[in-house]
């Protein structure tokens, strides 16, 4: 029931996005794909994340929740963009709700469009549930825009319950609208 209740606010939140983006990840024994998009004017987003898992001994992962921005957040710099995170996630048998930071830029004086993208939020015990003690999730990636709107990137991501769950290197693509 949290899966389908989460499932139904995200999407009708993208149905009023103002600005979108969505990225497919790749590993070789997961595939996950992220979609964020803009629901008010002063750069908050509603995202979401499912990474599918090949391996039998571990469950699919879900994450839905809320980025806030740039100046929304009072720190506005000219090449980098900061923001706060709170999400929900969720696998077979633990819950989470983390709060972290995000950091996105495209790094100044070179002839082609390079990013770096970095996030990590933690939930301690307080704000874990079910069999978790705590979370915690890193994910940093270096890209590259080979067109207006389109990116292709690799990155490295961590994902740990009270111990690790996934923690890969991935290649991906991904488009903004």
């Amino acid at each position: 029931m949290k899966k389908i209740l989460a499932s139904f606010v995200f999407l009708g939140s993208l149905m009023f996005a103002q600005n979108a983006n969505i990225n497919l990840q790749i590993t070789n024994s997961t595939i996950g794909v992220y979609a964020e998009g803009g629901i008010t004017q002063n750069n908050i987003k509603a995202r979401g994340f499912f990474l599918y898992n090949d391996n039998s001994n571990k469950h699919n992962f879900y994450l839905v929740g809320l980025k806030a921005e740039g100046n929304l957040i009072g720190v506005d710099l000219d090449n980098i963009k900061f923001s706060l995170i709170a999400d929900f996630v969720h696998t077979k048998d633990n819950s989470a709700i983390p709060i972290g930071i995000g950091v996105f830029s495209y790094i100044p004086n070179i002839s082609i469009p390079v990013f770096i993208r970095a996030e990590g939020e933690y939930a301690p015990k307080v704000l874990s549930f079910d069999d978790a003690d705590r979370f915690s999730r890193f994910d940093f990636s270096v890209g590259y825009s080979p067109i207006v709107n389109g990116e292709i990137f690799v990155g490295y991501r961590n994902l740990s319950f009270n111990h690790n769950y996934n923690s890969a290197i991935y290649g991906g693509i991904g488009y903004n609208f």
